[in-house]
């Protein structure tokens, strides 16, 4: 008896997986769940889904909804029938208009066959200014984060090779610069408040300054100059910038 029951069990399992098969939706998306990384400045997401019949029989896509009022995915035509063996395109736009972070968006596709999920996921990067202030907090707790990850590619890259007034300009004026874009706790390089000397500009590009967002730009110390480029910007500088206080 108990050998019966248990083939009963198991014959039920099979059962129920091949009706499962046979009960497969005939409409096959290329996928169900898409990413978009939206550049910043982008106003819209535009993603295609693409689906295929897979059946021998024709499959109508009854309705189209969507999660929020910011995501449309009209139907190409009315009725939208899908012959056997045909595929398709159901194209759908996320508005990004004074959205941030992580968006999650879902799509319901109604059809004669039975319901289907599309999802939709948005990444959308922070304004330019909320993205400069995400930096500086984080400049703040670590100086040396400047010179990694996102930020590198402003405070290292252009660095590369440069020496002098090149080298000057590429990792001292993006952040010393005397225009708007001067964070107000970044000293104005051409407005001194102590004497200057060779060794007083190669102690600061070198090893920066605890408690100040100044990185380390010597390699020694984590940052990306050589002692060359340091050199060069060291002579640079007491050639070009006030080495005493300017009077108020």
């Amino acid at each position: 008896m108990r050998l019966l029951f248990r083939r009963l069990f198991f014959f039920g399992c099979f059962a129920a997986v091949f009706i499962a098969a046979a009960r497969a939706h005939p409409l096959v998306w290329d996928a169900m769940e898409k990413h978009h990384a939206a550049q910043a400045g982008e106003q819209t997401a535009e993603l295609d889904f693409v689906v295929k019949n897979t059946s021998d029989q024709p499959v109508e896509i009854t309705r189209v909804l969507t999660s929020c009022h910011c995501t449309t995915a009209p139907a190409p035509r009315t009725p939208w029938l899908i012959a056997p063996g045909a595929s398709d395109t159901l194209h759908v736009t996320v508005d990004l208009t004074s959205r941030r972070g992580g968006l999650n968006k879902t799509i319901y596709v109604g059809t004669s066959a039975g319901e289907q999920q599309l999802l939709v996921r948005v990444d959308i990067p922070p304004p330019p200014a909320a993205r400069r202030e995400m930096n500086l907090v984080v400049a703040q707790a670590d100086r040396q984060a400047v010179l990694r990850g996102d930020c590198a590619t402003c405070h290292v890259a252009p660095t590369v090779g440069r020496h002098g007034a090149a080298l000057y300009g590429t990792a001292c004026e993006i952040c010393h610069t005397t225009d708007d874009r001067r964070a107000t706790m970044v000293p104005d390089l051409a407005k001194p408040t102590v004497a200057r000397d060779a060794a007083y500009w190669r102690r600061w590009i070198e090893e920066g300054r605890d408690g100040t967002l100044m990185p380390a730009f010597g390699r020694k110390h984590g940052g990306p100059l050589d002692d060359g480029q340091i050199d060069s910007l060291v002579a640079y500088v007491l050639a070009t910038l006030p080495t005493e206080p300017v009077s108020q």
